[in-house]
């Protein structure tokens, strides 16, 4: 035990020296060269790729079609000369499980190898990763078309090819993919374009179970036995492996793509890089406070889809969904035509899902279809959220309270960090600073102020919460049954096994208690935050879980790794919406995330750092989670540890406004920052920011029902608004907001008082002045832009119409009875559309269709509103009247006389149109223009 008294030691000084850190230690964690299976995958493709040996083929006998999916045995050879050549049979499961999308899966029959279950550890491959990522409802099977079927036996026929027995299968939607039978290959067509290309470079390396005494004789040439049976990494010598080598790798060829995105979360470009003579992409929740940044190491949370995509003639995207819940690795090499990759998990089964489209959003949104779409949620959540670690008390909670109202700075959430607890035991708190937490609720709720609490599945030992979960045997165990003992913030803890149905059981149970007991009577306005939930464990090797600690089942947490954070905060979820009765929109923050992680929980970027580094890296990282189906997340504003300078403090709130998430975070050994503590003219800027976010809350609502619908991201990299331009493949400081037609460019660096946006051609007008901007010709061009302090480079695209809000309120609930306001964007043609939705932001009542949908419409000088979808009670989502509309004056083919004629039900009247002019921009405002949202209407402007 000396070697983990000594790692708990030195990640401890770690955390607490947090003044002095300026970086995460690399060292805690392993290099690819340091991880066994990843070395031993990576060397095999070295030596594979310099020989013509081949170990896998399709045992063509044992192809079988039943229920829309195609079976056969992948057979692995390792040819001996000793004795008979070793076989071992691994089935294989080929099906279509949507018009473009397909998926294959390969396992292992454990027990015909000789595995037996020693009791503890489970023989079988974890085989669940499916079943925490995708979506509860039932995905079937569609039909396929196989080729050359004979009709008078149950078997296949195969065409003949120079490279040996093929077969095709394929569905009717222009969709094929041909197996290949003596090496082993599959190639996915698209309307008869080679699309993906699977184990073509023959890396498929499944490594069978078999004894370390059997180990020599079940070793093919090609493979390293480096540390198949034994951890020698400095933190991780414990390991006892008792599985011996268990990895699975494969590799995947995107044709005719040269860009390829996802795998969040690393802190690094939209755009992934090459790998080639350097570190894999590794996915592998991990707490790295203090992150380094451009950087391929793991991070707190992992979505195993990587997303290509082009711009060519014929417009190409594909996806690859690797579900797989073990420390993974991945290489990239961009080829002149092609991108290569290479997947190689620690182990599990391989389950793979590939998605083809014409664009990247079409990818997307096959996913969320298959995972889940984001949830939608409370609209006070996507407000603004003030956090720091930590509010003292009650007196200080109020406080912060009072003086964000007395200085009108609007907001939402105000957060508790971990000392709030009795002792930093959860679902506790500490009665001399907050003795009465239920009035402590009531107060924030006057206002429809929410509080957003930390609750974490490490426990303290020894005190009323930790002994349940050890009576009732739902703690994580060590590889002997006994229960895991680690070191985090209580010192010695425990953790809840949420992979269990009991041990989900009994934490549906603590919070039931809780939110009982404390919450308060007139407002459900108790939220939670689940952070350390990788888990972050300070005694633990690379800052984690021991990888032999045993979970439900006898699987290992080398097998379920990346998905225990998905089971504590889903989990979290789902016992905060039972504990309200199914009547508020439960919140919850996670900081661990896995695929499907969008169904139940927001993230953020983690612990960074208040440098402009970490600033700029925020947006990319945000949009790399928008597009792989994760679209609720922000950044801490403005660094998590450290002082942040002043112009970096508004340069953050002025980014960090465009966030899904939006919230303020600070260390404890920071300088107080709460917003009405700024000097000038800080203060009043960051007061723009924050109040221009509650102008444009009807527009991002909008968004998040879109994503909740569609899955189609809340910020969208410039290539997904227009992916026919090929120069903004790799643009990832711009994006837009959903469909609004909202295009930002923050400014990322200091002493900037321009900036250059790179705009497709079209019309843009300033989103706070209305100036104009035009980009002429067929391409994307860059354009230079003011951005002085005061100012934020965003946009309208010629073309939409946003709903907003004018007045200012305290928070976003004090806001629902007031009128909307439309900022009319024409094209240069004079036409313009844009969507609204609306609920009552709290319930799920809009499950039962309680919602209001419409659409603007301005063409040929007319402008419309249509309702699409109108409740029974309209009352529920508060006010419909639109009091006032803004149109800009442009070059654009719109006309508008002095007056202009509203008609709604059958009723017509005249109002004024009258111009304003600011600083030499002109605009058309209609005031009282008095139309319901939920009425047809019209406005004929000349």
């Amino acid at each position: 035990m000396m070697v983990r008294s000594v790692r708990m030691h030195v990640w401890v000084v770690l955390v607490l020296a947090l003044p002095v850190a300026h970086a995460f230690a690399d060292y805690l964690l392993k290099t690819c060269s340091q991880a066994s299976f990843c070395q031993r995958n990576r060397l095999y493709a070295q030596n594979i790729a310099s020989s013509p040996a081949s170990f896998y083929s399709v045992d063509t006998e044992s192809v079988q079609f039943r229920d829309n999916v195609l079976w056969a045995d992948v057979v692995k050879h390792v040819p001996r000369t000793d004795i008979d050549d070793i076989k071992v049979r691994l089935p294989l499961r080929i099906s279509f499980i949507a018009e473009s999308a397909i998926r294959f899966t390969i396992n292992e029959d454990r027990y015909e190898q000789g595995c037996k279950n020693s009791g503890l550890v489970q023989c079988e491959r974890f085989n669940g990763t499916w079943d925490w990522a995708v979506d509860g409802k039932h995905i079937a099977e569609t039909p396929l078309n196989l080729s050359h079927r004979l009709k008078t036996t149950n078997k296949w026929s195969f065409s003949k090819t120079q490279g040996g027995s093929v077969m095709s299968l394929a569905n009717d939607h222009g969709v094929k993919v041909d197996l290949q039978m003596d090496r082993f290959h599959m190639q996915v067509y698209r309307d008869n374009v080679l699309q993906m290309s699977i184990n073509d470079r023959d890396l498929f390396n499944w490594e069978h179970y078999r004894t370390i005494e059997e180990n020599f004789h079940n070793v093919n040439p090609q493979e390293s036995t480096f540390n198949m049976f034994k951890d020698d990494f400095s933190y991780s010598q414990d390991d006892d492996m008792p599985m011996g080598p268990e990895s699975v790798a494969m590799d995947f060829t995107f044709h005719n793509v040269q860009n390829v995105y996802g795998i969040p979360e690393h802190a690094d470009s939209l755009r992934l890089r090459d790998t080639t003579g350097s570190e894999p992409y590794r996915l592998f929740n991990v707490d790295v406070f203090e992150y380094n940044l451009q950087s391929k190491m793991p991070m707190y949370g992992a979505i195993p889809l990587m997303i290509g995509a082009s711009a060519s003639d014929v417009p190409t995207a594909m996806g690859i969904f690797w579900l797989n819940a073990a420390d993974t690795w991945i290489d990239i090499n961009y080829k002149k035509q092609d991108t290569t990759t290479h997947w190689m998990s620690e182990n599990g089964v391989m389950d793979v899902v590939m998605f083809f489209g014409d664009t990247a959003n079409d990818v997307t949104k096959q996913y969320t279809e298959l995972t889940g779409n984001p949830t939608l949620p409370l609209m006070s959540s996507i407000g603004y959220h003030q956090c720091r670690w930590n509010y003292n008390d009650e007196l200080d909670v109020l406080t912060v309270e009072d003086s964000m109202d007395k200085n009108q700075f609007p907001f939402d959430f105000i957060w508790l960090d971990l000392d709030y607890t009795d002792k930093k035991q959860y679902f506790t708190w500490n009665a001399d600073s907050f003795p009465n937490p239920r009035r402590m609720l009531n107060k924030l709720a006057r206002l429809g102020r929410n509080l957003a609490i930390l609750i974490d599945p490490h426990l303290m030992d020894g005190y009323e919460v930790s002994d349940i979960i050890k009576r009732e045997e739902v703690e994580v165990k060590k590889n002997d049954n006994y229960t895991f003992f680690g070191q985090c913030w209580p010192g010695r803890s425990i953790w809840i096994d949420t992979m269990a149905q009991a041990g989900r059981t009994v934490w549906a149970k603590l919070f039931h208690d809780f939110v009982n007991k404390y919450a308060s009577p007139i407002a459900n306005n108790l939220h939670i935050w689940n952070d350390m939930n990788e888990p972050s464990i300070f005694s633990g090797p690379e800052t984690t879980a021991p990888k032999d600690l045993l979970h439900d089942g006898g699987f290992e947490e080398r097998s379920i790794h990346n998905v225990y954070g998905l089971s504590v905060h889903e989990t979290t979820y789902d016992s905060m919406r039972e504990a309200y009765n199914n009547n508020t929109r439960p919140f919850i923050l996670t900081r661990a995330f896995f695929a499907g992680s969008q169904r139940s929980a927001a993230t953020w970027t983690g612990d960074n750092m208040a440098t402009w580094e970490y600033l700029q890296i925020s947006i990319p990282m945000v949009l790399t989670n928008n597009i792989a189906g994760m679209p609720f997340i922000g950044a801490d504003i403005a660094g998590f540890a450290g002082d942040p300078e002043e112009e970096l403090l508004i340069r953050w709130y002025q980014a960090g406004l465009w966030y899904p998430f939006f919230r303020a975070h600070a260390h404890i050994d920071t300088k107080r920052r709460e917003p009405y503590l700024f000097e000038e003219p800080t203060k009043s800027l960051v007061r723009d920011s924050i109040r221009l976010r509650y102008a444009l809350l009807p527009v991002f609502y909008t968004a998040f029902h879109e994503a909740s619908v569609s899955g189609t991201p809340i910020l969208k990299p410039m290539f997904y608004e227009k992916p026919q331009h090929q120069e903004l493949y790799d643009i990832d400081n711009q994006f837009y907001l959903g469909d609004s037609g909202i295009v930002v460019k923050p400014v990322l660096h200091p002493g900037v008082s321009k900036t250059s946006m790179l705009l497709a051609p079209g019309i843009y007008y300033d989103l706070t002045t209305f100036e104009t901007l035009y980009v002429s010709g067929q391409d994307a061009k860059s354009v230079e832009v003011d951005a002085p302090l005061h100012k934020l480079p965003a946009y309208i695209e010629g073309g939409n119409i946003l709903t907003t809000r004018e007045r200012y309120r305290r928070s976003s609930s004090t806001m629902r009875h007031d009128p909307y306001v439309l900022l009319i964007a024409p094209a240069i043609n004079g036409f313009a559309q844009g969507d609204f939705y609306v609920d009552d932001g709290e319930s799920f009542q809009y499950e039962q269709g309680e919602y209001l949908t419409a659409q603007f419409k301005l063409e040929n000088n007319i402008l419309f509103g249509v309702p699409t979808h109108v409740p029974a009670n309209v009352s529920s989502v508060g006010s419909t009247l639109i009091e006032k509309i803004v149109i800009p004056v442009s070059d654009s083919d719109v006309k508008i006389g002095p007056t202009v004629k509203i008609t709604q039900d059958s009723v017509e009247r005249t109002v004024d149109a009258k111009k304003l002019v600011s600083d030499g921009v002109a605009k058309l405002v209609i005031e009282n223009s008095l139309v319901s949202i939920d009425k047809h209407w019209q406005i004929n402007l000349v």
